[in-house]
């Protein structure tokens, strides 16, 4: 059921009570049904139409509404083993921001958890977490975040039966040591690398290396003279598995900005600085279906990879690939006079375009169905295409169509990586903005980031009620 038809029966079902004290019985039973439920966008209906019904929203006199955000939440975690479904974790975050923009969360606080929550509250980076997740948090909120969900998904799993685990110790550790250094989201595979402080040592060793006029590594990749530098490195990942503990050895090959890292480097190495830096792509050994991948620093001090699959991947170039109108005709006529569009055609679409194009706006590809759609109207007013060539024109539409996918052909990644790299090094994005402008089906690389950032506290504070409880750790 939509939420408008939702809303509309739950009108006509209250449109007889004149009461108005039974009214808003009814109006609060029916936003903790929402809850119980699962049913967001109708809960999000009705508490938004209070003003309509003259109600002032009292977020108390929703019954049990902790009971039942604890159960959406839980009811996420079916299992975690390496079959556990990960896309959980996000949706896990999309009620929590939920709750917080309804206040569903705020409650009087215990002098035990105001305690708690000043101590937390130290943690600057955490904060800012939460923020950047959650937008403006209150004290209720951070509450629940770290003392109560923590609890309710230890009991959670505490009562469940895990067939992929001997026995609860193995289920706790490979939780807090295996479950967020690799993993699955949102298509997007994950994977920590090593600690920063060790990358960089690699790095700087590299670097002296690279700078040395004979070296054969050193190599110019660009005609604005940006130097580029690969290097290789070991990883060794102690994995803890479902049946046993293993160690794996693995070759990665970076390609890298030395002046990013350099221009950056303070920041990259601060513990108190809350941001995700780009680092590198990896060329060889990398996550991706190709063997790529793109890796960035975390504010844990921790090197990052998420793979980047180059025929999925929806990434954001900036000042690459774009035309000036000028430069767009000469290349889209070119490319109509190989497709051997006729020549009169060719010149009444050219002639067509530079009349409605803004000389000062770039061209680019998210233009393309803009413009065929508009080209389209255009042949369709010719009168030869109203009547002898009306069966040519889709496939000239075709041809045309093909013109200028060939101009904004697909940038391979490397370049991608190169281009966004002399944008920082000319100030015009930041490397800690990297992250944001890749993203697969809606997701960037920062959510998965900054959500991974977010869960690693839950699982510390889950942890550390198994080994209170356990006497162990």
């Amino acid at each position: 059921m939509s939420s408008n038809q939702f809303f509309k029966e739950f009108k006509i079902k209250t449109s007889k009570i004149k009461d108005k004290q039974l009214f808003e019985t009814t109006y609060y039973e029916e936003l903790a049904k929402c809850l119980k439920y699962g049913q967001i966008e109708n809960f999000e209906k009705l508490f938004n139409a209070s003003i309509d019904f003259d109600i002032f929203i009292d977020i108390k006199k929703i019954k049990k509404r902790f009971e039942f955000i604890s159960k959406l939440l839980m009811n996420l975690t079916n299992e975690i083993s390496n079959e556990y479904r990960t896309s959980a974790l996000g949706d896990q975050i999309d009620i929590l921001r939920f709750c917080n923009e309804y206040g569903l969360l705020e409650k009087q606080l215990t002098e035990e958890e105001k305690n708690s929550i000043k101590k937390i509250k130290k943690d600057k980076l955490f904060l800012a977490n939460l923020n950047d997740l959650f937008g403006q948090v209150s004290d209720s909120f951070i509450n629940y975040v770290s003392l109560i969900f923590p609890r309710d998904l230890y009991e959670h799993l505490m009562n469940r039966q895990n067939s992929n685990f001997q026995d609860i110790d193995g289920l706790m550790h490979y939780i807090k040591n295996n479950f967020f250094n690799q993993y699955t989201i949102y298509g997007l595979s994950v994977r920590y690398l090593s600690s920063i402080r060790r990358f960089i040592d690699i790095f700087s060793k590299n670097y002296n290396f690279f700078k040395n006029e004979d070296s054969k590594e050193k190599i110019v990749l660009n005609n604005k003279n940006k130097r580029f530098m690969e290097f290789n490195v070991i990883y060794r990942t102690f994995y803890y598995g479902i049946e046993e503990n293993r160690e794996f050895r693995e070759i990665k090959k970076h390609f890298i900005s030395p002046e990013n890292i350099l221009k950056n480097l303070d920041n990259i190495l601060a513990r108190d600085n809350y941001n995700f830096y780009s680092i590198s792509m990896v060329l060889l050994g990398g996550l991706g279906p190709q063997g790529l991948g793109f890796t960035y620093s975390t504010p844990k001090g921790e090197i990052i990879e998420i793979c980047s699959d180059q025929k999925e991947t929806k990434a954001i170039i900036i000042k690459f690939k774009q035309y000036l109108k000028r430069k767009f005709l000469n290349k889209l006529e070119n490319e109509l006079s190989n497709f051997e569009i006729n020549i009169e055609i060719r010149n009444k679409i050219i002639k067509f375009l530079s009349e409605i194009l803004n000389p000062k706006d770039r061209v680019n590809y998210y233009d393309k169905d803009s413009l065929l759609k508009k080209i389209l109207n255009f042949l369709n007013q010719i009168d030869e295409f109203q009547k002898d060539y009306k069966s040519e024109l889709v496939n000239i539409i075709t041809k045309i169509s093909q013109a200028i996918s060939i101009i904004f052909r697909k940038i391979e990644l490397k370049d991608q990586f190169m281009t966004r790299m002399d944008l920082v090094s000319e100030d015009k994005i930041k490397s800690e903005d990297i992250a944001k402008l890749t993203s697969l089906r809606g997701k960037s690389h920062y959510d998965v980031l900054r959500e991974r950032f977010f869960f690693q506290y839950i699982v510390d504070w889950f942890y550390e009620l198994y080994c209170a409880e356990n006497k162990k750790c």
